[in-house]
């Protein structure tokens, strides 16, 4: 009767040390939250900021800006690029401060550039982007 009870026990352990060890499968992220993106070398960093220089700078010129339009664009621009950095390092950045902080670059832009010339950018922006989209490699 003991040689069956501490077979019985000695199976229930390893059955339950064998089931303590199953890994655990991460939750999918909730439906529409961001994907997370893959870390990136520095060569990788520096080619899409230059990528980016240069549509900006083909968005501004098919809008038509002027030399002080564009200076003042790509300051405004910078400028809501820096804060967006200094919050996020500081792990305090809300879709809701980021929304806000679009709105206001909206309005900073339609002020310099004019409401014609803004529709143009953000056109020259959204082909801009259509075409990276079709250049990237599919996942």
């Amino acid at each position: 009767m003991k040689k069956i009870l501490v077979t019985i026990l000695a199976i229930s352990a390893i059955g339950f040390a064998a089931n303590a060890q199953q890994p655990t499968v991460p939750a999918p992220p909730p439906q529409g939250a961001p994907a997370a993106h893959p870390k990136m070398t520095k060569e990788q960093r520096e080619e899409m900021k230059k990528q980016r220089e240069e549509e900006l700078a083909k968005a501004m010129t098919a809008a038509g800006l002027t030399d002080a339009q564009k200076a003042d664009t790509k300051a405004a621009i910078d400028s809501l690029d820096m804060k967006k950095k200094e919050l996020r390092k500081e792990g305090a950045l809300s879709e809701d401060q980021r929304k806000t902080m679009e709105k206001e670059l909206k309005e900073k832009l339609i002020k310099v550039m004019g409401e014609d010339k803004f529709k143009k950018f953000r056109e020259a922006q959204k082909a801009a982007k259509e075409a990276r989209e079709k250049m990237a490699p599919q996942q």
